[in-house]
């Protein structure tokens, strides 16, 4: 055994006395304590306080060290939430996506060859990914959020939408039962799918455009996948603008604005920069009247 200090031999004492006997409140056994010459232990990733949406890819990273043992193996740390419970450890690295919805606060615990424990802990927060809100019906130009595509069930290379023609491939349909970075949200688009170019797609239907202001509303994401950051171009006849996605953002709402100064039909095209099969992520799309 290590020279530790008389503190150390009277806690464990202690705590082998609390783990036979249960503790004062009834409950079982407790950790064994931490003390000094303990483990130190530093979570690297995520930051404090994040937040990310349901089944968004979270990267759990952390370093132990201790005064005897140096630098403490992956193998010896260990992540749980307060909600949900273990996590898993840091061999291989943690990158994980079933935290419920809800403010977790994580734990990642360092044990060292003595048994003796290093605590660090951060809150981290998932949400339900935003769902587009209800507006009145009459207004609507289009409206898809992808989950009744295929009769519900993903497939790559997909051309067969409902509302749209694919005029460059890959175009994924991402979702259970296949390619499926962001579980839990039923079916979503990747912009830039399994083959060698990004994928572009267009309306099927050609809206007549009088002179007024729309709205087009995407649910988007950052691909996920530890990919780079997408770039992808929406056009509404004269109206164009290119949106910027990093890898790993949540899904959340763009909203945009489009002025039409002279009555016209078009239609409206989404076309990925690119050609890594690996997108930007498109759960819900929206046109409508301003």
């Amino acid at each position: 055994m290590k020279g530790r200090n008389t503190l150390f031999a009277a806690s464990v004492i202690a705590w082998a006395l609390t783990a036979a006997c249960g503790s004062d409140d009834g409950g079982g056994p407790t950790d064994p304590p931490v003390v000094p010459g303990g483990p130190t232990a530093t979570i690297t990733s995520p930051t404090n306080n994040s937040s990310y949406t349901t089944g968004q890819r979270i990267e759990f990273r952390g370093t132990a060290t201790d005064d005897e043992d140096g630098v403490l193996p992956d193998a010896s740390l260990a992540w749980s939430s307060n909600r949900d419970g273990a996590m898993g450890t840091g061999d291989p690295p943690l990158d994980y996506k079933d935290l419920s919805v809800g403010t977790h606060t994580v734990t990642l615990t360092a044990t060292d060859s003595d048994g003796l424990k290093g605590y660090a802990t951060i809150a981290v927060t998932v949400n339900e990914v935003p769902v587009l809100p209800p507006i009145p019906p009459g207004a609507v130009l289009l409206q898809d959020d992808m989950d009744d595509e295929n009769n519900g069930v993903a497939r790559t290379n997909y051309t067969g939408f409902e509302n749209w023609n694919v005029t460059r491939p890959c175009v994924d349909l991402h979702g259970p039962g296949s390619i499926d970075p962001m579980p839990g949200n039923g079916l979503y688009i990747d912009m830039d799918g399994s083959c060698d170019s990004a994928g572009r797609m267009e309306s099927k239907e050609v809206f007549a455009l009088e002179v007024k202001t729309y709205k087009l509303e995407l649910v988007i994401g950052g691909n996920n996948q530890n990919g780079p950051t997408d770039n992808m171009t929406m056009t509404l006849g004269s109206w164009s603008e290119t949106m910027t996605v990093p890898e790993d953002e949540a899904f959340n709402i763009r909203t945009y604005t489009i002025t039409v100064t002279t009555a016209t039909n078009a239609r409206l095209i989404l076309d990925h920069a690119g050609g890594d099969q690996q997108g930007i992520l498109v759960d819900a799309i929206r046109l409508s009247e301003n």
